[in-house]
């Protein structure tokens, strides 16, 4: 099985969990601030995958890593930086 196939089967995996995350939310959300929590909660978990695959790609962290920054960013941007900073245990 190929690298890049196994991080696929990984982030499929953590869509299939984030759905069942994001149905049990209390707090309501616009769609935009539901798309960006949803897109850091699925960076990181592809980010932790990443540090437990052997062998692994410096540029495809590095690629996981900018995409969290921006991300994070879009957050802050809409006023969801506490619930951003959360999911990265910040």
């Amino acid at each position: 099985m190929g690298h890049l196939q196994r991080v696929d089967e990984v982030v499929a995996e953590i869509d299939q969990r984030q759905a069942v995350s994001d149905s049990r939310t209390a707090k309501a959300y616009s769609p935009i601030q539901m798309h960006f929590l949803a897109r850091l909660r699925r960076l990181d978990g592809v980010r932790g995958q990443l540090d437990n695959v052997p062998a692994n790609d410096p540029f495809m962290k590095k690629l996981v890593d900018r995409g969290i920054f921006a991300t994070y960013r879009d957050c802050m941007d809409e006023g969801i930086g506490d619930e951003a900073r959360q999911i990265l245990n910040i």
